[in-house]
């Protein structure tokens, strides 16, 4: 049982009130990112990959279905707080993909933000209510991304995606914290998105090189992952993920289900990999075009120093 009406913790507490279950699911987690969390609408709607104006309508609707039914927020216990469980763990997940991969325009990371995820999910993990597996594997994934914290970008503050992520900063006390949590992630039978996702960074862990990643495996994580949560990101990444094997022929294929709006702020994300495909069919001028469609996009200064570093490289 937890201790003080079963939550302990302030922050952790205010969450799980704000994800009452007579509110709609997607309107709950914007509530509660924005009175608990502080995000803004741009930061909600990154998050959650939706027009801010949308943003805006869901919370116009929750604060209107509060009032009117007259909703008392308060600490959930027993049943109902495993209830609202899938929803709090949708928020832990957010504020951490917001510190990974910041939408702000001048920070890529916010530690911060990071630090706070995995410390509410240690919390949930303290109680035997909510000692589950989709916890587990949730923390997990936080331990195996914080690995990497300090890898993402060099000493001059320049983003480094994965091939070139120095490998001898990564974090060995967090990824064996990561995998000790996985294994009790994986006692039963249930896998949630969220053991995908830690499955998916585990084997990029594992991998001594760039080149040595299995990236067949990685991929075959990653469909499961799409059939059990169906996303334009996700798909996204397959298409990143075939191109790591030459395979373009899939990429395209996977492209080509996409729309940029469909990502929302993240749509910068799109142009940049269909550069990259057509760099790596040898279509310069249709790679540069996709390239100035990202640079177009992007809102982050470090990304947009990134993308026009590579844009120097088909043009040189």
């Amino acid at each position: 049982m937890f201790l003080d009406s079963e939550i302990e913790d302030a922050q952790l507490r205010m969450i799980f009130t704000a994800c009452h279950p007579k509110l709609d699911a997607i309107e709950r987690i914007s509530f509660a990112l924005k009175t608990v969390s502080g995000f803004s609408i741009k930061e909600i709607s990154s998050a959650l990959l939706t027009k801010e104006e949308t943003v805006k309508k869901r919370l116009l609707r929750a604060r209107k279905a509060i009032k009117s039914a007259n909703l008392q927020f308060n600490i959930p216990q027993g049943k109902d707080l495993q209830e609202r469980l899938d929803s709090v763990l949708e928020v832990l997940y957010l504020i951490f993909n917001e510190g990974f991969h910041s939408n702000t325009k001048d920070q890529l990371i916010r530690e911060d933000l990071c630090g706070e995820a995995l410390r509410l999910c240690q919390l949930l993990l303290n109680h035997k209510q909510t000692q589950l597996p989709e916890c587990y594997a949730l923390f997990a994934l936080f331990c195996f991304h914080s690995a990497r914290l300090e890898a993402k970008t060099n000493v001059n503050n320049e983003v480094q995606d994965l091939k070139q992520q120095d490998r001898a900063l990564w974090h060995m006390p967090l990824i064996e914290l990561g995998n000790t949590m996985m294994f009790k992630a994986v006692e039963t039978d249930y896998f949630s998105c969220y053991h995908y996702e830690a499955a998916i960074a585990a084997e990029h862990l594992k991998a001594k090189t760039f080149e040595a990643t299995n990236w067949n495996k990685i991929l075959q994580w990653y469909q499961a992952l799409y059939r059990l949560q169906p996303m334009a990101s996700h798909l996204l990444t397959m298409a990143v993920i075939s191109m790591q094997t030459k395979d373009y022929k899939t990429a395209n294929a996977y492209l080509k289900q996409l729309k940029p709006e469909e990502l929302e702020q993240r749509a910068y994300l799109f142009y940049a990999v269909k550069a990259d495909y057509y760099a790596g069919t040898d279509n310069f001028d249709e790679a540069l075009l996709h390239i100035n469609l990202a640079l177009e996009t992007v809102t982050n200064t470090l990304e947009k120093v990134y993308l026009l570093k590579k844009k120097t490289t088909w043009t040189l």
